[in-house]
C-alpha cells in the first residue's frame, strides 16, 4: 500500500511533516521507493494488516482504536480487543494465558466483533464473532494480531514485547539498532516490528509494526498498540537509530 493512499485512507492530509520541515507525499514515497520493493509478500500483507485495523470504516473494527468499553470513548484502562482475541479459549490460536475483564479502572471491558478461526462440527472455520475484550498491555498483542493475518509465523510471540526480540534471534531475523546504522547494514522493511527500550535499561518496553521506511530519511512510519493508551499511526518521522529504538524483527512465512 502506498502512503499516498494510506493517508488518503486515513482521511489525513497528503503533506506529511518529517522533523522540522514539511515534504510533500510525493518526496516521501520517492524515498522509499528503494525498499517497498524488498519487502516479502508476507511483510506487505503485515503492513496492510496493521493500517487496516487503524483505516477501517467497520463500525466493529473501528471501536479496537480505543480502550474500554468497545464504544468509542478512549478509558485508558488497557482493555483491549487483541488481547480478547488471543485470550478466548474458542480460538484456534489461543495462547493459553487469562486477562481480567475489568480495567484498570475497575470497569468492564467491553464486547465488538471480529474474525476468528472456531471449531463447528469438528471443523476450524473462520467466522465473525463476538470477542469479550480483555485488560493487560497490549502493544505485542496488536503486532502479533498482525503477523498472524500476515501470514507470519507466530510460534514463540505471547504478550510480552520482548518475545519479539526472542523470536527475531531464534529464527535468525532480528537486527539491531547498530545493523541498521552502521554503512551497508540491514533496511528495515514494511511488516518488521520495532522494538523500543524507553528507559535505555535493557528492558523491552514496546513495539510497533512498520507501514513504511524510507532510506532517504533513515526513519519509518508505524501502527502501534498501546501508543498513549490507542491504536495510534505513527505517519511522522521516527529515526531508525534513535537511542531508544532496540533494533528489528522480520516475519517469518509459515
Amino acid at each position: 500500500m502506498r502512503i499516498r493512499h494510506a493517508l488518503a485512507t486515513a482521511g489525513l492530509s497528503t503533506a506529511l511533516t518529517l522533523g522540522v520541515a514539511t515534504y510533500p507525499a510525493t518526496a516521501v514515497q520517492a524515498g522509499t521507493a528503494g525498499t517497498v520493493g524488498t519487502a516479502s509478500t508476507v511483510g506487505n500483507k503485515i503492513a496492510a494488516q496493521a493500517l487496516g485495523q487503524y483505516t477501517s470504516t467497520n463500525a466493529e473494527v473501528k471501536k479496537r482504536k480505543f480502550e474500554g468499553a468497545a464504544n468509542g470513548a478512549n478509558a485508558k484502562n488497557n482493555c483491549n480487543f487483541y488481547t480478547g482475541f488471543w485470550t478466548d479459549s474458542r480460538n484456534r490460536r489461543f495462547d493459553g494465558t487469562s486477562a481480567s475483564r475489568t480495567g484498570t479502572n475497575r470497569a468492564t471491558c467491553g464486547t465488538s466483533k471480529g474474525y476468528m478461526y472456531v471449531k463447528k462440527n469438528k471443523t476450524w472455520v473462520k467466522t465473525w464473532t463476538p470477542v469479550k475484550w480483555k485488560s493487560r498491555a497490549w502493544c505485542s498483542d496488536f503486532a502479533k494480531y498482525t503477523w498472524y493475518w500476515g501470514g507470519a509465523k507466530v510460534t514463540g510471540l505471547n504478550a510480552s514485547a520482548a518475545s519479539f526480540r526472542d523470536y527475531g534471534r531464534t529464527n535468525h531475523t532480528w537486527h539491531s539498532r547498530a545493523d541498521v546504522a552502521k554503512k551497508g547494514g540491514y533496511v528495515p522493511k514494511k511488516g518488521d516490528v520495532v522494538s523500543y527500550d524507553w528507559d535505555r535499561n535493557g528492558v523491552i518496553d514496546h513495539v510497533g509494526v512498520l507501514t513504511a521506511y524510507s532510506t532517504k530519511y533513515k526513519a519509518y512510519f508505524s501502527v502501534e498498540g498501546n501508543s498513549s493508551e490507542k491504536l495510534n499511526y505513527k505517519n511522522t518521522k521516527q529515526s531508525a537509530v534513535a537511542s531508544y529504538v532496540v533494533g528489528y524483527t522480520s516475519p517469518k512465512s509459515l
